[in-house]
């Protein structure tokens, strides 16, 4: 029988097309990069650190064009936390926090409020730290305050940041407003915000329930207090700040699910996969950016068939380009835990979410 041995040109030619079989590769070769937000019936969006100071709208044209193709909602990455917004006692200062609000309702995008309410240090406003008067009426006045002024221009808050402490998860975190006010505080917060702006969705945000069994539940326990009271909290945020291995799947569906079950709505409101926390590497590799692509895939998955749609308050990615994350400034190794690299060029993980939300539509 005759063989047919396959010429050098026509070997090189079918390693080629097969190549070009993957989304990943012919993102490559200029094709144009399907959108995240089409591919889902709830907002995906992504936090943009802009707004800190009147006019750094400039610092996201670069990449304003993939920002536009590929989300629908934005959420200021800091510019609309207390110190900016709130700088001194009788002094708001809406001017930067405005801009980026006109920019997203400019460009048919979806705004979320982070945060009125936050403990860290960097955050608080310095003359709120030795503040001697009336904390409940000033904590409600600074609530109202901003409600009012973003009162139908915003669709949601993140009413309260981060309350329940994270080394001892069975009992709220020591801060400056539960040493004022005890924990009542949280439910004041929610109350004053829903007073100021009847039609926002006002959600309680944190990282690591869906990782700690204890923080699960004994936010759990504040969200069924608060049904019982009739305290105006509609939703929950998973941060999701996860590694590509921990916490497992099953824990996220497990904590997905009880927030769902109770008809509350549920965002992944800060998602990011680090990459580097153990394996210590210079550079994204292949096989770390595949792991990356898989990580995404089966969390953008899990919410999907752990939330109903009705109750899908959207996903958030923490940063656009792996430059820009929080992670590559806060810890002493490199890391890239986003949907595209520094050039703006999709990553494997682009494609994971892309899986994930097509797959359990």
């Amino acid at each position: 029988m005759l063989k047919i041995m396959p010429c050098r040109f026509t070997v090189t030619l079918l390693a080629l097309m097969l190549s070009l079989w993957s989304p990943e590769s012919r993102a490559q070769v200029a094709v144009p990069l399907p959108a995240l937000k089409d591919s889902a019936k709830f907002p995906v969006g992504v936090a943009l650190n802009v707004g800190n100071e009147l006019g750094d709208l400039a610092d996201i044209q670069e990449s304003a064009a993939l920002i536009h193709q590929q989300f629908n909602s934005i959420v200021a990455e800091n510019g609309m936390k207390m110190r900016f917004l709130h700088p001194a006692i009788n002094t708001y200062d809406f001017a930067a926090a405005d801009a980026l609000v006109s920019y997203a309702r400019g460009h048919g995008m979806m705004m979320h409020g982070h945060t009125l309410i936050w403990h860290h240090d960097s955050q608080l406003p310095d003359w709120m730290k030795t503040y001697q008067g009336d904390w409940q009426a000033m904590l409600r006045d600074h609530v109202q305050q901003i409600c009012r002024h973003f009162a139908g221009k915003l669709k949601s808050w993140d009413v309260v940041n981060e309350a329940i402490d994270n080394k001892l998860p069975d009992q709220y975190r020591a801060t400056l407003f539960l040493d004022k006010l005890g924990p009542a505080y949280i439910e004041q917060a929610f109350i004053a915000a829903h007073e100021a702006d009847p039609t926002a969705v006002l959600y309680y945000n944190d990282f690591g329930m869906e990782a700690k069994a204890e923080k699960l539940q004994f936010m759990l326990d504040m969200v069924d207090d608060f049904q019982r009271r009739q305290i105006p909290l509609h939703g929950i945020g998973f941060q999701m700040h996860v590694s590509i291995d921990s916490p497992n799947i099953a824990q996220i569906k497990s904590a997905l699910q009880a927030v769902a079950a109770r008809g509350l709505q549920v965002r992944i409101s800060e998602m990011d996969v680090r990459l580097n926390q153990k394996q210590k590497a210079a550079t994204l590799n292949p096989a770390l950016a595949q792991q990356q692509k898989a990580r995404y895939r089966e969390i953008v998955s899990a919410y999907l068939q752990s939330v109903p749609p009705a109750q899908r308050g959207g996903i958030t990615f923490w940063g656009l380009l792996d430059k820009d994350s929080w992670l590559v400034e806060s810890k002493p190794y490199p890391d890239w835990p986003l949907l595209f690299d520094d050039q703006g060029q999709a990553k494997p993980a682009f494609w994971g979410v892309l899986e994930g939300l097509r797959e359990s539509r």
